[in-house]
């Protein structure tokens, strides 16, 4: 049974979008439709490669591996081009597959480094090597994740034996994250961490370049939390808003000083995440009131731009869409209506410092143009 279903449909070419992702340094990123996929340059977007599988070969899932030639793929969409049991390591240079990996429920995210096939299934995460035959190395237990939520943390890319490399997923009791490094240094050290993060499910997880920090969101979706994978302490809590929402996608900017936060209510929100710009970010005007008068919420962080992405339209309201960066003041969203948008953080003259920064959309493209 297919459960992977068709997201939005583009009106210029009936094409049904099933998915969209970065690689690992956002400066590409591959979709799939119901008869291939595509990959494009991120920044500016221009189409790199178009594979057509015909009316039998829809992809519900591409990831790729930097810009390499390789891509995991996962069938879906009406018509499946591979079991939805099955991830596909596709060799674009010989426009064929070159591995594949069987699992007896559906494969509901995939990671890929150097080293590592990381394949996520509603209960359970397989981690394998990147070699032919693929071989196993570890699985973890899961609490319920329909969703596949996860996170791999790229390493080096050149020398990922000797670098940590960070997995992280939700862990068998609710709201808690389970950390394990799963490059060679850290198998043999056997190093695993739980963190409780929140008291509801964890909705979306992120994790910095380096591996260091990671950043959460519960199915409340009103706090962000971003905690030390090294020590598992909170190093920072956000306040997204007041309402609960669903946290669709949270990134961290190149060399981690910054995060960015989408979210149902159609809302990007970025916060500071660097030391000497944390005064940057909002708080509440009565902080400073006595501790006995002031309720929790006048304590917290608040991002220090953000902008609601209205609704034009098209649709937009109930539009997912994935973020990506390239540059450390430079924002993408992938809309699953099959949409490109570029997103400035731009300072400005202000004696207000709740005003000194604000998000500039500058530009936009359709993929159906290219598809």
């Amino acid at each position: 049974m297919n459960t992977r279903q068709a997201i939005t449909e583009t009106a210029q070419t009936h094409q049904k979008l099933l998915y969209a992702s970065f690689n690992q340094d956002s400066s590409c990123f591959a979709v799939g439709y119901e008869t291939g996929f595509q990959v494009f340059n991120t920044d500016p977007m221009d189409p790199k490669v178009k594979r057509e599988f015909g009316e039998s070969g829809g992809i519900g899932m591409v990831k790729m591996l930097y810009r390499t030639n390789y891509l995991a793929l996962v069938g879906g969409g009406k018509n499946p081009r591979f079991p939805m049991n099955k991830v596909i390591i596709w060799d674009d240079l010989k426009t064929k597959d070159a591995l594949n990996l069987n699992f007896f429920s559906p494969v509901l995210n995939v990671f890929l480094s150097r080293t590592k096939i990381v394949a996520v299934l509603n209960n359970k995460i397989y981690v394998h090597g990147f070699g032919s035959p693929p071989k196993s190395i570890s699985n973890y237990e899961t609490c319920d994740n329909p969703l596949g939520i996860a996170a791999l943390s790229p390493g080096a890319y050149q020398d990922q034996a000797t670098t940590s490399q960070i997995l992280a997923f939700p862990a068998r009791a609710e709201g808690h994250i389970q950390l394990v490094d799963i490059s060679s240094a850290g198998k043999e050290r056997n190093l695993v961490s739980i963190i409780k993060a929140h008291k509801s499910k964890i909705r979306c997880l992120a994790l910095n370049k380096s591996g260091s920090m990671i950043a959460s969101a519960s199915d409340t979706g009103t706090i962000i939390r971003v905690f030390s994978t090294q020590t598992c302490t909170l190093l920072f809590e956000f306040r997204r808003g007041l309402d609960r929402a669903v946290v669709y996608s949270m990134e961290f900017s190149p060399n981690g000083s910054k995060l960015a936060v989408l979210s149902d209510k159609q809302t990007l929100h970025v916060y500071n995440i660097s030391g000497s710009q944390q005064q940057q970010n909002k708080h509440h005007m009565f902080k400073n009131l006595p501790v006995p008068l002031k309720p929790t919420y006048f304590n917290s962080t608040w991002s220090f731009c953000s902008i609601h992405l209205k609704d034009n339209g098209e649709g937009f309201s109930t539009d997912k869409g994935v973020l990506g960066w390239s540059g450390e003041n430079a924002i993408i969203i992938l809309w699953m209506r099959g949409k490109w948008e570029k997103y400035s953080i731009m300072e400005r003259h202000s004696d207000d410092p709740s005003k000194k920064f604000e998000i500039i959309k500058e530009g936009w493209r359709s993929l159906s143009e290219d598809a």
